[in-house]
């Protein structure tokens, strides 16, 4: 089982003395505590990178800082950190509650944003629409090239490539914000062959430019529809938090499924970024009966830092606890099981669809890897955003001067074909592409494939 909680989960733990500035000691300081901290509790940072270019990036940092710095600017440095490591678990927060002051506040700009493969930035019209029109190229922010600064955005994004686009397109709002981009905006921007520069003077709030693409940060974890009278379409959003309520909320779809007489049930990953796969376990119980696993284990660093985290939760059984500092630990199980739960009142005999995305990341990337080892539902969309081998377990703490919140591995997770050799992430059986036209324009291909078959 990954973390229960994600890197995209809000830690609101607001203090009204924070300091929006630091000095460059105090950024310094944080920077080696990061740098240590890193060091003692990740699995292996070093093996997408070399020490030396990870080394020489920190070094550079700590060079170019100025006297001081604004804390939102310097969560951006601290990201070149961790995205040299090339491992998407290991990052700060990808929203930073130390700044939630702003959060109901209208500084950000208003304007949500779709990618080309070539790295040239679109609006995708499903906000401020009546401001800058969708499928326009935005050029620049207040003097900022935006495409410029989507590259330089993925680059502080660890993992596969597909995944780093994706946050980075679907952040570039708040990023932007956090390198000190404020109302009113000057936005260049080029629409059927003519340039327009546009003023806008009042911004969004927070929940209004990231909502649509992380619907669990604005309390949206699931939600269920009927398309067309013929396909049950559920959106799953997260794995994140208690069962309780993700079995009530699949007992009810699928109860509905059943008096309804629908034949088809589409199960939709594409923006869910994991949580803890007891969840996804559940969910399987609606629909298959068959053996299966979605890990086979994995290799931990051990550490006293993570050891002091779980005595402080009050975890002190943990049998990682009993292992010696700076050894690995590795628990390995290759065989399926039964499924943890079945639904006997509910259980669905129909037509499974797994919808997978670049997105599609931690245990919901667990769960796509089961489901396509031992073929408990067609995969269709694209592949999901993380290889079936890859790190989890994060330790969180919080830089002391910036209090910038920070995830960082301490496993190497094993995916569900229990071969260590594996290097690739889960490929649907069906592979269609969503492309940034079609989302300019609203179309999905995938929902649209499963209707007609």
């Amino acid at each position: 089982m990954k973390t229960a909680q994600t890197l995209l989960l809000l830690f609101f733990l607001w203090s009204s003395g924070f300091a929006q500035r630091i000095s460059k000691a105090e950024a310094i300081e944080d920077i080696d505590l990061l740098d240590k901290t890193i060091r003692a509790v990740h699995y292996n940072p070093f093996l997408f990178t070399s020490s030396f270019k990870y080394l020489q990036k920190v070094n550079e940092l700590k060079r170019l800082l100025p006297d001081s710095i604004e804390t939102r600017l310097f969560t951006l440095k601290v990201g070149e950190i961790t995205g040299i490591i090339d491992d998407a678990h290991t990052a700060p927060n990808i929203i930073q509650s130390i700044f939630q002051a702003d959060f109901r506040k209208p500084v950000f700009l208003p304007l949500t944003f779709v990618a080309d493969k070539k790295g040239m930035t679109y609006s995708d019209g499903k906000l401020s629409q009546d401001i800058i029109p969708a499928g326009a190229k935005i050029i620049s922010v207040n003097g900022i090239s935006v495409p410029e600064f989507y590259k330089a955005s993925a680059l502080r994004v660890g993992g596969l490539r597909t995944y780093r686009n994706e946050i980075a397109d679907k952040m570039m709002g708040y990023n932007l914000y956090l390198s000190g981009i404020r109302p009113p905006f000057k936005v260049v921007y080029r629409y059927q062959q003519k340039k327009v520069i546009k003023e806008i003077e009042k911004g969004a709030i927070l929940r209004d430019i990231i909502g649509d693409a992380f619907p669990n940060l604005v309390n949206k974890p699931y939600s269920f529809n009927i398309l067309n009278n013929k396909v049950a379409h559920i959106e799953l959003n997260t794995l994140a938090g208690d069962y309780h309520p993700y079995l009530k909320f699949f007992d009810s779809c699928f109860t509905v499924i059943k008096q309804k007489n629908i034949k088809a049930v589409a199960i939709d990953i594409r923006k869910n970024t994991g949580g803890n796969s007891i969840n996804a376990d559940l969910l399987l119980g609606f629909f298959n009966s068959k053996k299966y696993t979605l890990s086979t284990g994995k290799s931990w660093k051990i550490s006293q830092l993570y050891k002091d985290k779980l005595m402080k939760q009050g975890d002190s059984s943990n049998n990682y606890l009993k292992q010696p500092n700076n050894s690995i630990w590795q628990s390995r199980n290759c065989e399926p099981y039964d499924p943890k739960y079945t639904s006997e009142e509910a259980f669905f005999k129909g037509r499974v669809y797994l919808i997978t995305g670049p997105m599609t990341f931690s245990s919901a990337n667990m769960l796509a890897d089961g489901v396509k080892q031992f073929k408990l539902a067609t995969l269709v969309g694209e592949s999901t955003g993380e290889n079936t081998n890859d790190f989890g377990e994060g330790y969180r703490f919080q830089l002391p001067n910036s209090k910038i919140s920070i995830s960082v591995s301490t496993s190497l997770d094993f995916g569900a074909n229990c071969n260590d050799d594996t290097k690739h992430p889960v490929i649907p059986d069906r592979y269609i592409e969503t492309s940034y036209l079609d989302q300019i324009k609203g179309i999905d291909p995938v929902l649209q494939y499963i209707l007609k078959n």
